[in-house]
């Protein structure tokens, strides 16, 4: 215990570091995205690069509110510049000018995730095993992944339509265990694939019988293990 003791502020300070080192690469690609984007930016050149992407934990700028709906699905969503990997988030000054709804803005986006994800080979989604349980993941590329359950069709193309439960640990990641994995089992697998900056922290989805359902509209006997409590990650 002492060793192990000893260990865990390197672990601790290995692990800020990572955090630092991750948010300084992110800050730099997206000053350099920004170099080259028009100001302001117009319609024609924002509309092609417009996704939506589930909305995780933050507070808006008062000043800058973010042009946010529910979405069909049930999670709240909100629309990004896809600038190469990394997004700008459309608020609704920016929105205004464009004199875009956000029913608008969510036709497109949706048109526009349709046509990406349909370029995602199969084999993207990579099989594995964690806690004894096989597992599915699609994650890093593309860095919009858990936006594909928006899209019912593409999560049948690449998860099937058979009963599972799907995860969106991060905006780049989606993961697939058997729908009878117990609870806590699923909860620290997905744990294990969130990021410091990224994590979505949603509740889980549930494919059964070909539909899909947020965890929201899941009763707690649609997700009980042995604790008889629902899972959330």
């Amino acid at each position: 215990m002492l060793f192990v003791d000893r260990l865990r502020p390197i672990r601790q300070a290995t692990q800020v570091l990572r955090v630092a080192a991750h948010v300084a690469r992110r800050q730099r690609t997206l000053e350099r995205a920004i170099r080259n984007m028009p100001d302001p930016v117009p319609w024609d050149w924002a509309a092609p690069r417009l996704m939506p992407l589930l909305s995780g934990p933050q507070f808006d700028d008062p000043e800058l509110p973010i042009v946010r709906m529910t979405s069909e699905l049930g999670p709240a969503i909100e629309f990004g510049l896809d600038l190469g990997g990394v997004f700008l988030t459309v608020d609704r000054r920016v929105a205004e000018r464009w004199e875009c709804s956000a029913e608008q803005l969510l036709e497109r986006g949706l048109k526009n995730l349709r046509d990406r994800a349909a370029k995602i080979a199969p084999d993207q989604v990579v099989a594995g095993v964690m806690s004894g349980r096989t597992i599915r993941v699609l994650r890093d590329r593309p860095t919009w992944a858990s936006s594909t359950l928006l899209d019912l069709p593409t999560i049948h193309r690449l998860f099937g339509a058979h009963d599972q439960l799907l995860a969106a640990p991060t905006t780049g990641c989606v993961v697939s265990l058997p729908i009878d994995t117990p609870t806590r089992t699923a909860a620290d697998i997905v744990i294990d694939f969130e990021g410091p900056l990224t994590s979505l922290f949603l509740d889980p989805f549930v494919m059964e019988d070909g539909t899909l359902l947020w965890g929201g509209d899941v009763s707690a006997d649609d997700l009980d293990d042995d604790c008889g409590e629902p899972w959330t990650s």
